[in-house]
């Protein structure tokens, strides 16, 4: 089952402690289950869209949305030069970009693609 962060069912038990991490906040490692007896929940679902909404893939990130999440996951859906897709939108663009200068995959992905991010989070970065 997913879960929108913060969101409890009536079957599950009070959660204690801190907020969730919100979206761009830095990552940070979850703090531990009061107990063993909570389903597991997963941070975020990760979709990968056609322009024209049809969804390619999708993936659970289990602790955070981090860069190298994303660029594993990239990745994973497009294996070969050939398959990767010319314009990628993504809300988290500058740091998926300052993550792949930083490991040296960009040295491969800027033959064919360029990441981009949406007016709302430009506006907000």
């Amino acid at each position: 089952m997913l879960q929108r962060p913060g969101e409890n069912d009536p079957w599950q038990p009070n959660r204690r402690g801190p907020n969730p991490q919100q979206h761009d906040d830095p990552n940070a490692d979850p703090a531990p289950s009061p107990n063993y007896f909570s389903p597991s929940q997963f941070y975020c679902v990760e979709t990968i869209g056609a322009p024209c909404g049809v969804v390619i893939a999708w993936t659970k990130f289990d602790k955070s949305e981090s860069p190298t999440n994303i660029l594993n996951f990239l990745g994973s859906v497009y294996p070969t030069g050939e398959s990767w897709p010319t314009y990628i939108c993504i809300d988290k663009a500058c740091q998926v970009l300052q993550t792949a200068v930083a490991n040296g995959s960009w040295d491969i992905w800027k033959r064919t693609t360029r990441f981009i991010v949406d007016a709302y989070h430009y506006i907000n970065h």
